[in-house]
């Protein structure tokens, strides 16, 4: 047989000579040597721009490669080569082909696709069985033919599982020769639509193995369980080749059987079995042993199996008879460096820093993942939706509008059926052993029709101890139990409940929400408030985990993170590949503070004498935490006390506290705290999992009584006002202040303060025509014109109140007054007058000289917060750099902003300023204005000379919103609008460092 390139184009090829597939494990022989042996490594490499331009004949032996280069195998033929092999590309729903060439679902471009030409030479072990040679490739994107010493092997599609050949006909003792040539395109590219960059490569590992002529070669083992939990079965069933015996082994019991008919069939039963959970992630390890005719042992396999039943009874999903909420990611496979090459130490991290933030489930975002991922979900817990590799997003969405017609594949064209079904019996054969996958996905975004619900009936059927799940009949009725759950995405919470409302049989989820694109996730709270509320919304999954950002070199010499278009790539879909929890180096965003306390399994109810603590696991009790109680004191710790209560999953219990809340003139706050009593798998002992904070205001009346006498001069051009070791000068042309000098400092440099109404727009504000709409507020407060400036001068203070027009279309003024105090404080009140009117931000910037970087504050920290997103934060004192407090957030945009703060000391070498709200102000410190982060479009854009620390003092801004990225604007409660007198007040003053 020979390689045909047709079949790159006929959906109906898929797979030539590929074995069928089978469960994944790690094989030895009778003496405990490894059966297999990677090819991974650097492989010679030739790349093509086009199909009809690749080497020809370069499978034989006989060709000359010398002059070909090398390429690292794992890894993305566009990531290699500095630009030689093409570029990465980002589109998310229309296909990269588009508006280059006009072809049709299952047709391949002819101008552009290419092929990357591999070969590897190895020597064949000895240890190996020359009759029993396999090759398996991991992932290859996507298409792949295969030679082996110069014969054609076969050939695969489906970027995300494996395939698996024969290569005993064509291979030798000694040297030999694998060579493979792998297609960008091909007719399977029209079922990989999914919102992610645009590779080619061999991806994944490739290994060559052997087997014993007498061996297991699939495994299917069901652990079950019987109606009350009390005793379980294994079940094993071997695809076997020989003739011989199998045993099984699992603590101290064995079940042995003759190997017949290609199958051995095998159970144990387990008394009182330890139940598999994300919370308690209990596993079996079971060895199974084969032994020849003769009694030799020709393999042993060890493997792991979780006792657990998923089911679905009376509308609800059910882990071990308890309805399970699902506090998902979405999670693209991602690094920063190799694409979605990833090592084994990205996906440790990834877990580790999901179980820290409280997250339970992860959506294989949208294809089956490294089979290693699923052990590490098993071994440490988190709850698996795997995946299959099926998006068609721009056969049926085009222009935003849905259209479902006879372009939409896979549809109910016959022609797509077994390219679908394959692929779903691909991942569910490899996966199948995982305990921590409880539902099969049959892909994503890829509207309805026949041959999806086939796949599903084939999910189903073959495994019945899992759900099956579908988002895509929300946009296609006509096989509504394709899935079974209702699945939507981004739904507003008043859409979810109208839903449960409308319709009581199936649960619903959130199978993508919140959307974490930029500065986001507001109103993340409402969502998981309603699992609380309403028993069949049972979660969801945020999307998504990882920016998609790719590490590239800037104009100015400096690494940055790429997103869509930064290499030439076109059409693309410019930022939207970032969306992440996390940013493309792995750091967490400020966004998971709010993730970890919104997704936390402890509530508490914080009075001023006692505190309710309910334990909202569905199986760990509270023997490995640590209940602490701390009482603050204007942040500064005054008591606190750990306890080791005994708390039963899903009980409450009021604790009293351990301490007296007394009429001390400070802000006091009751912190409870859930803390790991010992380090685990995941995180360290002390690790905080859950908290919460009670404020209790006892602050008396600041005792405003100056003695020191403060002198005033009317100037034609200036008013000044003097101390004894300060002066505020105010220009009458403008009404602002322009210096104010302490000890012969003028700590406002050369910019005077301005008023503020904007904030940079976030990539949630900009889906929403934020700037459009508010446009008018961008230089509002650059523009401003005084209409009236007056002093009034006392003894012990003096005031100057500016009046002033606005440049916008409401009629409406701001009144400033500005209170000179003898001490050198100054009271700043703005008060908007006239017409109301909804703003981004309600404040004053103030800026500074860059010296002054350091910024100590009493507010809601540790990280940023907002209005819309503060569940996480909490009352307390907490430092950062000004430098540091710009959020990572790929395209500069709103960030580092603190709300509820009382009390903040920007300092410097040359002393301190601080910064005062009585009742809690929105406050940052950075070194750009909202309108410098507004123009740039990449970090390297931001300004490198006219360095500052820019202070914005506020009474509040608008929210960031988050229920998606494309429309939804932030909840009415939480936009900032402006009523005729509002106001808002803070203090300036100076503090001088020691």
């Amino acid at each position: 047989m020979r390689f045909d390139t047709s079949w790159l184009a006929d959906p109906q090829i898929f797979s030539v000579n590929r074995l069928e597939p089978r469960a994944s494990f790690v094989a030895e022989d009778g003496s405990g040597s490894r059966l297999s042996m990677t090819l991974d490594g650097m492989w010679a490499f030739h790349y093509s721009d086009i199909v009809a331009c690749r080497p020809l004949g370069f499978e034989k032996e006989s060709f000359d490669a010398s002059a070909w280069a090398a390429i690292p195998v794992p890894s993305f033929i566009q990531l290699n080569g500095n630009g030689d092999y093409g570029t990465p590309h980002y589109v998310n729903t229309m296909y990269p082909w588009d508006g280059h060439e006009s072809i049709k679902p299952g047709e391949i471009p002819l101008e552009y696709n290419p092929v990357g030409s591999y070969r590897k030479s190895f020597t064949l072990p000895q240890s190996f069985d020359e009759s029993s040679v396999y090759i398996r490739f991991d992932g290859v994107d996507s298409a792949l033919a295969l030679w082996c010493n110069g014969a054609f092997v076969g050939y695969a599609e489906d970027s995300f599982t494996p395939s698996e050949f024969d290569l005993s006909p064509y291979i030798r003792a000694g040297r030999n020769l694998i060579c493979a040539q792998v297609f960008r395109f091909c007719s399977g590219s029209w079922l990989e639509d999914q919102d992610f960059w645009r590779f080619s490569g061999i991806f994944r590992s490739v290994t060559l193995f052997t087997q014993p002529k007498v061996c297991v070669w699939d495994i299917d083992a069901q652990a079950t369980l019987d109606d009350d939990f009390a005793n379980g079965t294994l079940d094993i069933t071997c695809k076997t080749r020989g003739e011989g015996s199998v045993r099984v082994t699992l603590d101290g019991q064995t079940s042995e059987a003759k190997l017949q008919n290609d199958e051995a069939r095998l159970s144990l039963s387990v008394a009182s079995p330890l139940l598999w959970s994300a919370e308690e992630p209990n596993l079996y390890y079971y060895t199974i042993e084969v032994f020849d005719a003769n009694g030799l042992k020709t393999q042993t396999i060890k493997q792991h199996v979780g006792f657990r039943r998923f089911e679905m009874k009376n509308g609800l999903m059910l882990l071990n008879g308890k309805r399970l909420v699902i506090k998902g990611v979405n999670r693209h496979e991602w690094n920063c460096r190799t694409g979605r090459c990833l090592t084994l130490d990205d996906m440790l991290q990834d877990v580790k820093n999901m179980k820290c933030h409280n997250i339970n489930a992860v959506r294989t975002s949208h294809y089956p993942n490294r089979v290693e991922f699923y052990d590490l979900c098993d071994r440490y817990g988190l709850y698996v939706m795997d995946e299959t590799n099926l998006e068609s997003h721009g056969t049926w969405q085009r222009m935003g509008k849905v259209t479902i017609d006879e372009r939409t594949v896979p549809n109910s064209n016959p022609d797509w059926h077994d390219i679908v079904l394959d692929r779903a019996k691909s991942m569910l054969e490899r996966d199948k052993n995982h305990p921590s996958i409880l539902w099969w996905s049959c892909g994503n975004e890829s509207a309805g029709g026949e041959n999806i619900y086939d796949m599903s009936e084939y999910f189903r059927t073959r495994d019945k101890s899992r759900i099956v799940h579908y988002e895509g009949v929300f946009n296609d009725r006509r096989y509504n139990a394709t899935s079974d759950m209702e699945s939507q995405m981004y739904p507003p919470v008043t859409s979810i409940i109208k839903n449960l409302d409308e319709q009581n049989e199936k649960p619903f989820i959130c199978c993508e929400y919140s959307h974490a694109m930029g500065n986001s996730c507001g109103g993340l709270f409402k969502y998981t408030d309603l699992t609380d509320s309403e028993p069949r919304y049972q979660g969801g999954f945020i999307w998504d985990y990882i920016d998609q950002g790719l590490l590239n070199r800037a104009p100015d010499g400096n690494r940055y993170f790429a997103y869509g278009g930064d290499f030439g790539d076109c059409p693309t879909d410019y930022n939207f590949c970032v969306n992440g929890l996390v940013y493309a180096d792995r750091k967490n965003s400020p966004k998971m503070q709010e993730v970890k306390a919104c997704y936390q399994n402890f509530d508490f109810e914080i009075t001023d004498k006692t505190v309710k603590v309910t334990d909202k696991n569905l199986f760990a009790d509270f023997s490995n935490y640590v209940l602490t109680f701390a009482l603050h004191k204007n942040g500064v710790l005054a008591a606190s006390q750990d306890l080791r209560p005994t708390l039963l999953a899903g009980e409450s219990k009021i604790f009293d506290l351990p301490f007296t809340i007394n009429g001390e003139n400070a802000l006091h706050t009751v912190t409870a705290y859930v803390r790991l009593a010992c380090s685990t798998t995941w995180a360290m002992q002390g690790e905080v999992l859950a908290s919460a904070q009670a404020v209790f205001d006892k602050r008396e009346p600041h005792d405003d009584t100056y003695i020191l006498p403060v002198t005033s001069a009317l100037g034609d051009v200036n008013i000044g006002v003097h101390g004894r070791d300060f002066t505020v000068i105010f220009s009458k042309a403008t009404g602002l202040p322009t210096a104010y000098v302490r000890r012969g400092v003028n700590i406002l440099g050369t910019t005077p303060p301005r008023f503020n109404f904007w904030r940079a727009s976030t990539d949630n504000d900009r889906g929403c025509a934020m700037p459009l709409e508010y446009a008018q507020w961008i230089s509002a407060g650059q523009l401003t014109t005084l209409d009236s400036i007056t002093l009034d001068a006392a003894e012990t203070h003096a005031d100057v109140t500016a009046v002033y027009s606005l440049p916008i279309k409401q009629a409406a003024k701001i009144k400033a007054l500005y209170r000179v105090n003898s001490d050198g404080s100054v009271d700043v009140t703005m008060t908007w007058l006239g017409e109301s009117a909804s703003v981004p931000e309600f404040g004053m910037m103030i800026f500074l000289s860059p010296a002054y970087s350091q910024v100590s504050y009493l507010g809601n920290g540790p990280l940023e917060n907002y209005c819309d997103r503060k569940r996480g934060a909490l009352l307390g004192n907490y430092t950062y750099n000004v430098k540091e407090n710009m959020s990572g957030y790929v395209i500069p945009q709103e960030c580092g902003n603190r709300t509820g703060v009382y009390r903040a000391v920007v300092s410097g070498q040359a002393g301190s300023l601080c910064f005062e709200c009585d009742s809690g102000m929105d406050f940052s410190a950075l070194p750009y204005t909202p309108q410098e982060l507004e123009q740039a479009r990449h970090v390297y854009d931001l300004p490198k000379d006219n360095i500052k620390t820019v202070i914005r003092c506020s009474g509040g801004q608008m929210g960031i919103g988050g229920d998606d990225s494309w429309g939804s604007k932030p909840h009415s409660e939480f936009l900032r609008r402006l009523n005729d007198g509002d106001s808002f007040s803070f203090r300036l003053g100076t503090e001088y460092m020691v």
